[in-house]
C-alpha cells in the first residue's frame, strides 16, 4: 500500500495522478468539443457558455476528484477513509458554516480590493498576470451574462457544486493530510495547502482572499475531521457569489465596472462581518477542543 512508502514518494504519486488527470481530461474535453461543435476552440463555438460548462466539468472531474480518490484508495484500499469523507461533521460546525458563508463575502470583497491595489502596474510579470486574470474573467463573464433560470442552475452546478466537491477532495482530502503527516504539523499542512490552492488558480489579483479562504477550509477539516464541512463551505461561498452576481446583473448593474468599496455602507457592514466571523471561528476552535475530535 502507498502508506508504506515515503512521504516524498506519496507526494510524487499524487502529483503524477493530478497532472495525468489534467492531461487526459483536457484532451477529452477538446475531443468532445470538436465532436459536438466542429472546433477545438470553445470560444469559437456557436454556444460558448455550454461548451465551457462541458469542458469545465470534465476537467474538474479528471484533474481533482478522480486523482484524489485514487490516491486515497492507494493509501489503505478504502475510497473515503484517508480523506475523511466517511465522517459527518458535528451539527454545531454545520450551523456555524451556514452563518459564516454570508459574513465572509464582504471580507473577501474588501481583501480583493486590497490585493488589486498592491499588484504591479508595469513589466513583463504584470502583463502575464493581467492576461491570466483577464482570460479567467472573460470565461466567467460568458457564463454569468446569461439571465435565464437554466443558466443560473447550470452555473451553480458547474461553478459551485462541482468545484466545491472536486477541489476539496484533492486539496483538503488528499494534499492536506499528506503534508500534515509529512511535516507532523497540521498548521504547516494547512498553510502550504492554502498557498498551493491559491497559486494553482493562476488568478493573482485574487491570490490573498483565495489564500485566506484556503486557510479557512483547511481549518474546517482540521477541526471537524470531516471533508464534507469544507465541501459545504466551498460550495456555499461559490454559490452565493453566483447568486449575487445574477441578481445584480438582473437589475441592470454592471458588476465589471462596479468597485466593491463604492457600495454604500460597506465598511461598517464589513466590520460587523469580521466580528461575527471571528466569533464563529473561535467557537469552532473551542468546540473542536471540547469535543476532542480526532
Amino acid at each position: 500500500m502507498l502508506n508504506k512508502k515515503t512521504y516524498l514518494t506519496q507526494f510524487f504519486v499524487l502529483l503524477i495522478l493530478t497532472f495525468g488527470g489534467l492531461l487526459l481530461s483536457s484532451t477529452l474535453g477538446v475531443v468532445i468539443t470538436v465532436i459536438i461543435y466542429g472546433t477545438p476552440n470553445i470560444l469559437e463555438t456557436c454556444e460558448p457558455a455550454t461548451a465551457i460548462r462541458i469542458t469545465q466539468t470534465i476537467v474538474s472531474l479528471g484533474t481533482f476528484i478522480l486523482p484524489a480518490l485514487l490516491f486515497s484508495f492507494m493509501q489503505d484500499k478504502k475510497w473515503f477513509s484517508y480523506n475523511f469523507a466517511n465522517r459527518k461533521p458535528h451539527p454545531s460546525f454545520v450551523n456555524t458554516v451556514l452563518i459564516l458563508s454570508f459574513t465572509i463575502l464582504p471580507i473577501v470583497g474588501l481583501t480583493t480590493v486590497f490585493n488589486e491595489n498592491i499588484m504591479p502596474t508595469e513589466g513583463t510579470l504584470f502583463e502575464w498576470m493581467k492576461n491570466t486574470e483577464n482570460n479567467a474573467n472573460n470565461i466567467i463573464k460568458i457564463l454569468t451574462s446569461q439571465q435565464t433560470s437554466w443558466a443560473l442552475i447550470s452555473n451553480l452546478l458547474v461553478l459551485a457544486l462541482i468545484p466545491g466537491i472536486c477541489e476539496e477532495f484533492l486539496f483538503q482530502g488528499a494534499l492536506q493530510p499528506l503534508l500534515t503527516y509529512w511535516t507532523k504539523n497540521p498548521h504547516i499542512g494547512i498553510f502550504v495547502t492554502a498557498f498551493i490552492f491559491s497559486t494553482i488558480h493562476l488568478q493573482f489579483y485574487g491570490f490573498i482572499p483565495r489564500f485566506f479562504l484556503g486557510l479557512y477550509l483547511g481549518y474546517l477539516l482540521y477541526w471537524s475531521k470531516s471533508l464534507w464541512l469544507p465541501i459545504l463551505a466551498h460550495t456555499l461561498h461559490n454559490g452565493l457569489s453566483i447568486l449575487i452576481e445574477f441578481t445584480l446583473q438582473g437589475r441592470g448593474i454592471d458588476t465589471n465596472s462596479m468597485k466593491y468599496t463604492d457600495v454604500h455602507g460597506i465598511i461598517p457592514v464589513a466590520l460587523c462581518c469580521i466580528l461575527i466571523t471571528a466569533m464563529g471561528i473561535v467557537f469552532m476552535w473551542r468546540t473542536h477542543k471540547d469535543l476532542k475530535i480526532s
